[in-house]
């Protein structure tokens, strides 16, 4: 008996490739990978591991129709802050999903802070183009489970949100978190840990009527953990055994940004996280601690080594 077939979208990125690393462990599931470059490093990576790796671009929908054949589920998830729409991108995938009748869309979207809350959230186009994707999809009726995800913890690093304290000997760092005040709470997504385990646990279950349902009818939000800056501080500091501060990053001149995106952690932090529904399928989250000790650690050591 075939196995059934997941396509997952930027499988050589942060969220895709947690994605392919879930399915490859769990061992049920023929996968196939989409990139813009099967010949680069990272996709033959993927292919030496037993992925079907193809070419194909969220900008064009006749790729992504041909990429999307035989699949039962697909994974999807837009390439941010470029000259495209991630709504045209996102709208793509749920036509190509539509034309091969794929029993099962996961989407990795952001809710728009305009419309949730009060609705005094002002637009910002990193979310506002996911969240008109939803929209599209309760309108063409593709079965979907949406994702919402929160502070990526890799950010740490990746964003370089940790940095040495500029004059200090290394044993000083630094931890420069956009908006949030050391005392707020940040709703945390350790993506290339847990978003593999939510989209596999819920591949498994997509045929379950009751989970089914419970899973559709409202998005999920898919956050590992919640954590304070103070908290935050005090794990790396004891992880570490350095000196730890906090400072604010300022995204954006307009103080309007910073007071939306402070509000939309306040209203992701009034449901459950972890999000009950994947706690029973069997997800289990990471934590910041583990974050520390296996990316952190090293990479302290690599810069005071290099210094």
């Amino acid at each position: 008996m075939s196995q059934k077939l997941v396509v997952v979208a930027g499988a050589t990125g942060q969220q895709g490739g947690s994605v392919v690393d879930a399915l490859l462990a769990h061992g049920g599931y023929a996968v196939r990978g989409l990139t813009r470059n099967t010949s680069s490093p990272a996709s033959q990576a993927l292919t030496g591991r037993g992925v079907e790796m193809v070419s194909a671009s969220l900008m064009d929908k006749s790729s992504l129709v041909s990429a999307f054949k035989g699949a039962y589920a697909v994974y999807g998830v837009t390439i941010p802050m470029t000259e495209d729409s991630e709504t045209d991108m996102g709208k793509n995938m749920v036509d190509a999903c539509l034309a091969n009748h794929v029993p099962l869309f996961i989407w990795s979207s952001l809710p728009d802070p305009s419309e949730v809350g009060n609705g005094e959230g002002m637009k910002i186009r990193l979310m506002a183009e996911k969240a008109a994707v939803d929209k599209y999809i309760k309108v063409v009726g593709q079965p979907t489970v949406t994702f919402w995800t929160g502070f990526f913890t890799e950010n740490m690093l990746g964003q370089k949100q940790l940095i040495r304290a500029p004059g200090s000997d290394g044993n000083t760092w630094e931890i420069h978190f956009p908006v949030l005040e050391s005392h707020d709470r940040q709703p945390s997504s350790y993506i290339t840990k847990d978003v593999g385990l939510a989209v596999a646990a819920v591949v498994d279950h997509w045929e379950d009527p009751v989970y089914k349902e419970r899973l559709t009818k409202e998005p999920i939000i898919l956050c590992s953990y919640v954590i304070t800056g103070d908290e935050m501080v005090k794990t790396v500091a004891r992880i570490t055994g350095k000196e730890i501060k906090y400072h604010i990053r300022a995204v954006s001149d307009d103080p309007a940004i910073a007071a939306t995106l402070k509000s939309f952690a306040e209203y992701w932090c009034r449901r459950e996280i972890p999000a009950p529904v994947l706690k029973e399928l069997g997800v289990q989250f990471h934590t910041l601690d583990e974050f520390v000790r296996e990316k952190v650690v090293p990479f302290m050591s690599v810069q005071e080594s290099s210094s």
